[in-house]
């Protein structure tokens, strides 16, 4: 990291170009340099890995120096560098695919994203099995107005059935499933 801070002073310490009017790099210097190792404390906070947030910083200090040309313009640029940094760690939380919280939290996380996804995919199971035991003409209009959300109208074109055919279908349908359903949640039985 002092490396990386020492390349970017002897940038500073060069003269600005003739046609800049305001060194940049004195704004860099002054407010950016200074704030990073509150930059890295911060990135550490979100990521909880060392190198990941010295990486981060690095990062966030070389977009800070490509745009440099900008920093006139902030307000406060050390509050504009630390918003770069957030944005900067939340990014690579979501390239990595890990959790902000850490390591405990991300097995937890996973352990409970397991089991929420085991009672779901039971609960999708058990729900295609009741589906299934419906009448075709009753699982047909079903399936057609809550899985694929068309009206009564383009259902009763598709199954070439009258519009009160349809709702009267769809009506057992959705009676069957949540008898079926509730009595599965209940008792722990489908029969």
């Amino acid at each position: 990291m002092e490396a990386f801070l020492q390349i970017f002073l002897s940038h500073c310490n060069k003269p600005p170009p003739a046609s800049s009017s305001v060194c940049m790099a004195g704004i860099f210097e002054q407010h950016i340099l200074p704030a990073s190792p509150k930059m890295h404390r911060y990135a550490y906070t979100i990521l909880r890995n060392e190198v990941a947030a010295e990486d981060v910083v690095q990062e966030c200090l070389t977009k800070i120096w490509t745009k440099r040309d900008v920093l006139k313009d902030v307000l406060n640029p050390e509050a504009w560098a630390m918003r770069i940094v957030r944005n900067q760690c939340l990014d690579w939380v979501k390239l990595n695919r890990l959790s902000p919280l850490g390591k405990e939290a991300d097995q937890m996380a996973t352990h409970l994203a397991t089991d929420s996804q085991l009672m779901v995919d039971d609960q999708q199971m058990w729900l295609q099995k009741v589906i299934d035991s419906m009448p075709p003409k009753h699982k047909d209009a079903y399936y057609l107005r809550e899985v694929e959300e068309m009206s009564y109208q383009d259902i009763a074109d598709v199954l070439t059935l009258s519009i009160d055919d349809v709702k009267v279908s769809i009506h057992r349908a959705r009676t069957h499933v949540r008898s079926l359903l509730q009595k599965l949640d209940a008792y722990g039985i489908a029969n």
